[in-house]
């Protein structure tokens, strides 16, 4: 079966990823970093998983991934990233270079460290989880929606960079995603379930099912697309 890199897996969205990953028969190299090991090891125990700490936050300047890891690696799965609300007039330089490591710098790097690998098998996938507001821009959010508004742009400039290899690349664009950051809005999440068609929000394993399509064989031509799943809210 595949090897798959996933940056984020200790995430709601990326942890769902690596448990269909290792379920389907995968192996992964799982990124985390606040998150304690001897939790995520418990909670993936006996499975063909191997752990990578990094701070996103910062950037990448060096390869941080062990050649067995790179080589002949099937899929790079960025899921990585953290919200960030506050008006434009108070967002600080330190939270500004925070948002853009996390979100597209080192999605760039990892994308470079990774591509020779990538090109050694039958096919490569790239799968970038993104957001409705990279799309759409949200008010409160602006930084935190240019990021993944440029992690789109990018996608598709590599897809059509990648077009004549075996490496297809695609974004998710999901809407709310019920987790850890929804739970801790408490009976605020009701207000935006109010302004969703479907009244509901996205499941992280919604996000993986796609994920997992997108890497499929048969996956081959699909390729620079950006997939939304977010209940209708955004079409």
């Amino acid at each position: 079966m595949g090897k798959y890199i996933v940056l984020g897996a200790s995430g709601d969205i990326g942890r769902q990823i690596t448990h269909d990953l290792l379920d389907a028969g995968h192996e992964v190299i799982a990124q985390y970093f606040n998150t304690c090991l001897s939790e995520l090891q418990e909670a993936f125990n006996g499975r063909a998983v191997s752990f990578i700490k990094l701070d996103l936050c910062k950037p990448l300047l060096q390869n941080p991934f062990e050649p067995w890891m790179i080589n002949h690696v099937d899929g790079l799965i960025y899921a990585a990233g953290r919200s960030y609300f506050a008006e434009l007039k108070d967002v600080s330089n330190e939270a500004i270079d925070e948002q853009y490591n996390i979100h597209f710098f080192n999605l760039i790097k990892c994308v470079q460290y990774t591509s020779s690998g990538l090109l050694q098998g039958v096919r490569g996938r790239i799968v970038v989880i993104s957001s409705i507001w990279g799309e759409t821009g949200s008010s409160m959010e602006s930084i935190y929606s240019g990021f993944k508004a440029a992690q789109i742009g990018f996608i598709k400039s590599i897809a059509k960079e990648y077009a004549r290899t075996n490496v297809t690349a695609n974004i998710i664009a999901p809407g709310i995603v019920k987790g850890r950051m929804t739970d801790a809005l408490g009976s605020d999440v009701a207000d935006v379930i109010e302004q969703i068609p479907q009244q509901t929000l996205v499941k992280p394993s919604e996000i993986s099912f796609a994920v997992l399509q997108l890497l499929d064989m048969h996956a081959q031509s699909v390729t620079g697309t950006v997939m939304r799943i977010n209940g209708g809210w955004y079409i």
